[in-house]
């Protein structure tokens, strides 16, 4: 499967990330949230251990569309265990057909 854009884009800022404390981030929330917008995602750790992750609005969008397409997958693969089961994609081609035909 090719990479889009969108993968490459979280791939990016997942190696571009830095880490501060739950502290410092506090002190320097407005500077970390500047970063975040300019694509460098910030994990905030509480004790050492990360609690949070700022990123952009874009890339939070991004996050949301691929874990809603991977449980999509997840229960199209379920449902094609299943014999007799219609797939996915046979389910989205019958219910399109379903609207075409009451136009």
């Amino acid at each position: 499967m090719p990479l889009s854009s969108d993968h490459v884009m979280c791939t990016y800022e997942v190696i571009n990330m830095r880490s501060v404390s739950v502290a410092e981030g506090r002190r320097r929330l407005a500077e970390l949230i500047r970063e975040a917008e300019a694509g460098r995602s910030v994990t905030i750790l509480r004790r050492g251990r990360p609690v949070a992750v700022l990123v952009s609005a874009g890339t939070y969008g991004r996050l949301e569309r691929a874990a809603a397409y991977l449980g999509a997958l997840e229960i199209s693969e379920r449902l094609a265990a299943r014999p007799g089961v219609p797939s996915a994609l046979e389910v989205a081609r019958a219910a399109r057909e379903e609207l075409e035909e009451r136009r």
